[in-house]
């Protein structure tokens, strides 16, 4: 018998982090319209605030975990061959690491 509560965790993870990056987005649109960094050093202390570093970091989180369950929901349902989609999603799990190293070094400041 398949499980089908694999395919109920994507689901609800790419709804979730979906309505996380609306109101995410909502808000940061909302914020800058009201009140805008007028410089350089606004925003660089608006982003080194930790609520909105916090946020920030959560928000690429979610779009990273977002981007993995869509492209691999297509990568299974497409390619057939298991050699060639196992390279695939290996390929595309180690750009979305790389990606999710750099933000961490952007927003976090590390290295």
């Amino acid at each position: 018998m398949i499980s089908r509560s694999h395919g109920l965790k994507a689901w609800l993870i790419q709804r979730l982090s979906a309505v996380y990056m609306a109101v995410y987005l909502a808000g940061a649109i909302f914020c800058l319209s009201v009140w805008p960094p007028q410089n350089y050093p606004q925003w660089k202390a608006l982003v080194a605030a930790p609520a909105v570093s916090v946020a920030t970091l959560l928000f690429f989180g979610m779009l990273l975990v977002h981007a993995w369950v869509g492209v691999r929901d297509v990568v299974m349902d497409y390619v057939h061959a298991y050699a060639l989609r196992f390279v695939l999603l290996a390929l595309v799990a180690g750009g979305l690491v790389v990606m999710g190293v750099w933000v961490l070094q952007v927003i976090a400041g590390i290295w």
